[in-house]
């Protein structure tokens, strides 16, 4: 029997793919009152069509910021071959910022068609181009790739990237107020542990994949497992019922 393996949602980690506000210069046309492109804003609106829409409206700029998100609207969509269309010319610009975007969004791409090694190299470039927090998001992901693709030397590998550059996971700005947190351990190892024993209850709830969420205790760095976000406790509460072993709801903000 094939072991049940946790699947990607693109809907939430492609958000957090535009946790900074893409440079570059805009026409004044495609520009909102806040400053930003009309496509980046509909984009964190999640109206990933008109998003698209927009974005392919422009023209192509140097930093191709348009491209990024028009790809990353139809990843989110699941248009995968249309959105590889958009993103795979982005992984050789010059632009780190641009270019490790779009190779963590095909890497998730990847991930989603169960693409493992694909997905797996893909995440590795992404952290190797991104910087802070969201180099260590790109580990993180690149190392549970890597491992399902049995290369367990660049998994470890990987994983000690993650460790190194903090949470592994970015929340998206309008994500619940509480979560339910499913463990705290003192090593990596085990909170992955605990992800793999929760992942098929996560599923059958029909909630993401567990998560790991460095924080700190005492001064001292603890790996929290965490599952779903809620807007409030009682929801949170009922989703902690379908998990076994010592559960907690967590305010996030």
């Amino acid at each position: 029997m094939k072991a049940m393996q946790p699947r990607f949602s693109l809907a939430f980690p492609t958000i957090a793919l535009l946790a900074l506000v893409l440079g570059g210069c805009h026409t004044s046309r495609s520009v909102h009152a806040t400053g930003n492109p009309s496509y980046i804003s509909l984009y964190r609106a999640r109206a990933y069509t008109e998003a698209y829409e927009a974005a392919k409206a422009v023209p192509t700029t140097p930093h191709g910021s348009e491209r990024l998100i028009a790809g990353m609207s139809l990843a989110a969509l699941g248009k995968h071959d249309e959105a590889k269309s958009w993103l795979k010319p982005l992984t050789n610009s010059p632009d780190k910022n641009i270019r490790g975007r779009a190779e963590a969004t095909l890497g998730l791409v990847f991930a989603e068609e169960e693409k493992h090694s694909e997905a797996a190299r893909m995440l590795q470039s992404a952290s190797e181009d991104l910087a802070g927090p969201m180099k260590g998001w790109a580990a993180h992901y690149g190392a549970q790739e890597f491992g399902f693709a049995g290369d367990n030397m660049r998994a470890d590998r990987m994983r000690t990237v993650a460790e190194l550059r903090g949470p592994s996971d970015l929340p998206a700005a309008d994500d619940g107020q509480f979560t339910v947190q499913l463990g705290s351990f003192s090593s990596r190892s085990r909170a992955q542990s605990r992800v793999r024993a929760t992942t098929p209850a996560a599923q059958q709830a029909g909630l993401d994949i567990p998560r790991v969420e460095l924080t700190i205790a005492n001064n001292r760095p603890l790996y929290a497992v965490r599952v779903g976000r809620f807007g409030n406790s009682t929801e949170a509460k009922q989703a902690s019922q379908r998990f076994s072993g010592d559960t907690a709801v967590i305010r996030t903000n």
